[in-house]
């Protein structure tokens, strides 16, 4: 009896001590965070998928991915190191650069360039019978425009001001996140909804499951005028068949998302990080289909911020840099 007591006690002793070790060895690591967008999007699993890479082959670091309102604020986060590393649409990452827009006056001195992404397609989603196929038929309707700070919200006024409008024409904007803009569509609450993202984007996906949706055309004509002020719009087609219904090509407006990286963080990090994520993009792509557009090719592709040091050496060891 007593040696049975004895074996428990150095048993429970040990597990305590293993256990304990594992916390402090975590609490050693070195913490980082991704801030994405919201959870039905192509940032937030294409980041959890590299969260996932990066924490599986380089010691030391435990990165974990936080859902955001997106662009705007991923900047801030990075820029304010709330954040380490973060998705953005490259025209807020532009607009963030030169102190314009919502960043009026300050410029984010702290965020740097890490690589080019996906390309992200503006997808403005309604139901077959709204009678809403062109940006103009919008007016008078009830639309969700985007999560507040995010990408997409600045994406949908920059484009009903290119066909003269602002949210004052519709009969209602809603700031609704991607999920929240699928579910107001489910239950008839708005007639339309922007997302910006790759594709597909999943909510949009489950969305066109049990609704017939239909997309809403943005005309070259509205991207050339969008271009004069940003030339990285460029105007592009969500292709037939990337959502159940939707049969046939629909012009809209595209730009490439960056990766960003808050300028602070350490060189021999950061070059771990870029080189781990290039040397396993084939697992990457398995998490999302847009994730298939991040090649080291195009890791510079219509990059106008500043890089990260990290980043530089990685590429100049690949030729991409002088």
């Amino acid at each position: 009896m007593f040696k049975n007591t004895n074996f428990k006690v150095i048993v429970l002793s040990m597990t305590l001590f293993i256990l304990l070790f594992a916390l402090t060895a975590q609490a050693q690591d070195l913490q980082l965070t991704i801030a994405t967008g919201g959870t039905g999007g192509p940032y937030h699993t294409i980041a959890t998928g590299l969260s996932e890479i990066w924490n599986s082959n380089i010691d030391g670091i435990n990165v974990s991915v936080a859902s955001t309102g997106a662009s705007v604020i991923n900047n801030r986060m990075v820029n304010e190191n709330k954040a380490e590393l973060a998705f953005a649409m490259s025209d807020v990452c532009y607009y963030g650069k030169e102190g314009l827009l919502m960043f009026e006056g300050q410029p984010l001195k702290n965020v740097r360039g890490f690589a080019s992404a996906h390309t992200n397609f503006v997808q403005v989603i309604t139901t077959k019978g709204s009678g809403i196929k062109t940006i103009a038929d919008l007016k008078g309707k009830r639309v969700g425009v985007g999560a507040p700070g995010s990408g997409t919200e600045l994406n949908a006024r920059r484009i009903l001001a290119a066909r003269g409008m602002d949210y004052d024409d519709l009969g209602k904007a809603d700031f609704l996140s991607y999920a929240e803009s699928c579910e107001q569509l489910s239950n008839r609450n708005i007639d339309a909804a922007f997302l910006t993202g790759g594709l597909p984007i999943a909510s949009i996906t489950e969305l066109a499951t049990t609704q017939d949706i239909d997309i809403v055309t943005i005309s070259e004509e509205t991207v050339n005028k969008m271009r004069e002020s940003f030339p990285v719009y460029v105007s592009t087609a969500i292709p037939a068949g990337t959502y159940k219904g939707v049969n046939r090509d629909v012009k809209t407006l595209g730009l490439k998302n960056y990766m960003l990286v808050n300028k602070d963080l350490d060189k021999d990090v950061v070059y771990d990080l870029v080189s781990v994520m290039f040397n396993n993009l084939d697992k990457l792509y398995g998490y999302h289909n847009a994730a298939k557009m991040i090649t080291l090719e195009g890791a510079l592709e219509g990059m106008t911020l500043d890089l990260h040091p990290g980043v530089e050496k990685f590429y100049k060891e690949k030729g991409l840099l002088e």
